[in-house]
Formats: structure tokens, sequence, C-alpha cells
């Protein structure tokens, strides 16, 4: 039997708690007990006895502590790691009153309500620390996490078929260059919004099928729904099911209660999958041009080389 894909396999294995005040413990303990139940280990200490334990356990820097994240309050445990790995190490930062004029750096993670903080923000804080793609969510048939620099030999042959890229960006002229695309888009878009355009997997075969997820258009307010599936798997309502994933997500995760989409005024399959999933004509903020027949003036933008025409849409949670 084939293996379907599942959220919810950690790569974090321990979390060491250092503390520079023991009395901040108290409001960790429902966070500790959470990665008890999530079978992560957990062990608390005073942030000088941080370096004895780290040295009687062979431990000598963050890069060959697969597994372990640290979660402190004390600024000197921080910049310790920093200069020990020579890059950002895989620690997040306790916010409270006592701590409030420390320097921490250019440390990127922090949580101020531990009681409120659960086990999945911690395994993508290690994975953001490791380069390690975020799961994001799952659907009947379809797996979504962040690209990886792996995914553009498989959208490269997916982006062969002339049919696919006739309402759709091109990748870059050569897989080399979609590389190096995709790890800027790592470091630039998903460690900046935390959202992004995402691969969608196949939850049996582990095949990539597509991409979908959202984006910042500039000179747009609301974030965009984008989404492509390689004409092999097309005609199975794939489409249908990931963007209904990404719009659920996009509401109870992110707090977007509005999506827009723009889509080519020729794309009838995906101007009524958009209409199904709820979202609707309306007049585009930037770039409308009048035309009569439209009951809105489509979106004139610049897609493959050549100028198009695009139907502003929103869709509204709720």
């Amino acid at each position: 039997m084939e293996q379907v894909i599942e959220q919810g396999v950690f790569y974090l294995k321990k979390c060491l708690i250092a503390l520079k005040w023991a009395e901040r413990l108290a409001p960790l303990m429902s966070l500790c007990r959470q990665l008890k139940d999530e079978g992560i280990d957990c062990q608390v200490m005073l942030s000088e006895e941080l370096w004895e334990y780290r040295k009687n356990q062979g431990l000598l820097s963050p890069e060959e502590e697969e597994g372990i994240l640290y979660l402190t309050d004390d600024a000197g445990v921080y910049s310790s790691l920093a200069e020990e790995s020579g890059r950002e190490p895989p620690v997040l930062i306790y916010l409270h009153p006592d701590n409030a004029n420390e320097d921490f750096g250019n440390a990127r993670y922090a949580l101020q309500e531990p009681e409120e903080t659960e086990t999945e923000y911690l395994e993508r804080v290690y994975r953001r620390c490791h380069n390690l793609p975020w799961e994001i969510l799952v659907t009947e048939r379809c797996w979504l996490r962040e690209t990886v620099e792996e995914d553009v030999d498989s959208f490269w042959e997916m982006y062969q078929a002339p049919e696919l890229t006739r309402y759709t960006e091109r990748l870059y002229p050569t897989p080399e260059a979609e590389r190096r695309y995709v790890r800027d888009y790592r470091r630039l878009v998903y460690s900046f919004y935390e959202y992004g355009v995402w691969t969608v997997l196949d939850r049996r075969s582990g095949a990539v099928v597509g991409r979908a997820g959202l984006s910042a258009r500039e000179g747009y307010e609301l974030p965009e729904l984008g989404f492509v599936i390689g004409c092999k798997w097309q005609g199975r309502g794939l489409a249908g099911e990931v963007c209904a994933g990404v719009l659920e997500y996009a509401q109870k995760q992110l707090g977007f209660e509005r999506i827009q989409a723009l889509v080519h005024e020729d794309n009838s399959v995906s101007l009524h999958l958009c209409r199904t999933l709820g979202f609707r004509e309306q007049m585009p903020p930037v770039g409308g041009h009048r035309a009569g027949e439209f009951r809105f003036p489509p979106v004139e933008m610049e897609q493959n080389g050549r100028r198009e025409r695009f139907v502003y849409m929103v869709y509204q949670s709720g």
C-alpha cells in the first residue's frame, strides 16, 4: 500500500530552555508539557549551567546539534551561540519585562506569551533557522509545503507544455536561474511574509503536481491567490480542492479576510473556478482600462513579454 503523506513529522527533537531569571519558568510550563506530549525532549536550566551541560553532552556548536532548539531570555546566550555558529543560530527568544532592554542583536524569532505558544511554532522556527521547508496544509489528495530547489526539475518538465504558460508566467530561461530564484524567494519572501506561493504534491506518490499560494503584488493592498496545476494532473478537481484549502488557511492562520485574484480574461476555466470559490469581480484599485463589454474594467499587465488583460476579483471570507 502506498504511504499517504501526513503533516506533523517534527525535525525538532529537543528544546533546551536556558533562563537568566529562574522565576520566569512558570509561564513556560504549559509549553514544556506540550513538547513532552509531542515526544520532544525538553530540558530547563539556568543560563550559566548551559555551557557545562553542552560540554558534558559533547555538543560543540549549533551546526552539530541536529534537532535542538534553544529557548532563552538571556541576550548573552543568544550572542554566544551566534558567535559560535557564525550565522543565525536555532534560538527562540523569550521576551518579558525583565529583559526588555537587553540587546538580542539580529534574532528574528521571539515569543512573549508562552502560554499561547504551540509546539508547531517552535518547529517552524527550527526549520527556518536550518533552511528546511515549512509544511503548510493538507487536503484530501494534496500536500502543500514551501518550495525547495529540488522542485525545480519537476517544474521545468511541467512548464514545457505550451498550454500551461498560455495564462501563466513562464519560468526563468534556465533551470539554474530558476533555482537561484527559489533560493532568493525562500530567503526574502517566505522569511519576511511567512507566506508565499507553495509547492503542491500528491499525498500518495509525493509527486509535484503544481503550485499554489498567496503573493503580495506591488501597488495592491490585498494578498493575491495564485495557482497552477500540471497538465497531466488537470481535470481531477485538484485546483479547486487546493485553492479552497489555501483560502481557509489564509483566514484561520494568517488572518486575511479578503483575497484578490487577477485572472486572464480568456481563461474561462480559472474564471469559473474563482467564481465557484466565492470570488466576485470588482473595480480594480489600479491599472483598470475601460471596455464596454465588461461590467468592471480589466487590468492591463505584461505577461510573458506581451500586454494582456486580466479580470480583477475579490474573495470575502465569511
